[in-house]
């Protein structure tokens, strides 16, 4: 079966609309700059086109008749489609369409990005942005590489040619059950954890960087310990009783679902600085750099600025 389509442009489908909302051919004339007999023609050529009634015409009102209700329905749509086309059209023209990718801490992607996200895709939503979520050196290492515009990680054995952007510190923080000794304490020396078991994360991992460290500079570790690489796992190893773990802030919403409490780490109080990174020489794309602004806004309110810890 063959359809033929009848030919009606935008600007008809625009006066139509303009039309049933009024309920008045002088107003819509009046908001469409015609005159009215120009608009009714306009109109009147459009149901010739349509082959359709589209309006009750009386001396007093303008109704819709039941198609022309139906091909209202239709030309709202068709409408908001184009708009929204133009506009992403506008967006990617500006630089702020296409893709956006970033390599970032699983604690980042899981608690900052999705509102940032969400943000932005309201605002552009020609822009699609792609999170991997990994190590802080594989983060390092896929900028590099150029698989991603920026990586959201942490200050810790970063190359020359990267330049980073401190956007907030990130105290460490002791998390047990809620049957713990430390339990109701508002703080717990790191020293205290040597003669704890301890649910500790990979060595590959920059949180275990800084923890080790501690313990060196204490110039004593834990004995018992148990490793995992998912901070998810780490709670859960946590909730089973097989340890206490020290864990940055921003990593406690993750181990929410295993109704673990936590208090400061002190004596040393220790920070990580979570930032942005990117290449000096690999100048970010307007999208990049409106992402970069959105996340530097956002972390700050999740965790406190950088030296606030």
């Amino acid at each position: 079966m063959v359809v033929h389509l009848p030919g009606i442009s935008l600007r008809d489908m625009a006066l139509i609309l303009e039309v049933a909302e009024k309920r008045s051919f002088t107003e819509a004339a009046q908001t469409t700059h015609l005159s009215q007999s120009a608009l009714s023609r306009a109109v009147n050529e459009s149901e010739r086109r349509l082959d359709a009634r589209l309006f009750h015409r009386t001396t007093r009102s303008v109704e819709p008749t039941p198609v022309g209700e139906e091909f209202l329905r239709i030309a709202r749509s068709i409408l908001a489609d184009y708009e929204r086309g133009l506009h992403e059209f506008a967006l990617y023209r500006d630089g702020l369409g296409g893709v956006v990718r970033v390599a970032t801490l699983p604690s980042v992607a899981a608690t900052v990005l999705p509102s940032v996200v969400a943000e932005l895709k309201h605002e552009a939503p020609g822009l699609d942005i792609d999170i991997e979520d990994t190590l802080a050196h594989i983060a390092i290492e896929q900028l590099l590489e150029g698989h991603v515009n920026l990586a959201i990680t942490v200050d810790d054995g970063l190359p020359d040619t990267v330049e980073f952007t401190p956007l907030a510190s990130d105290r460490f923080q002791v998390v047990f059950r809620a049957d713990h000794p430390f339990h109701g304490r508002d703080e717990v020396a790191w020293a205290e954890l040597v003669d704890e078991p301890l649910a500790v994360f990979g060595v590959s991992s920059s949180i275990r960087t800084l923890t080790d460290a501690t313990f060196a500079d204490l110039g004593r570790a834990p004995e018992h310990t148990v490793e995992a690489r998912n901070i998810a796992v780490i709670a859960g190893l946590v909730a089973a009783g097989l340890g206490v773990a020290a864990a940055p802030m921003l990593a406690l919403p993750l181990m929410l679902f295993a109704d673990l409490k936590s208090a400061p780490l002190v004596h040393p109080t220790v920070d990580r600085t979570l930032g942005l990174v990117h290449l000096p020489d690999r100048p970010l794309t307007p999208a990049a750099r409106l992402f970069a602004d959105r996340v530097a806004a956002a972390v700050p309110d999740v965790i406190g600025p950088p030296g606030s810890g």
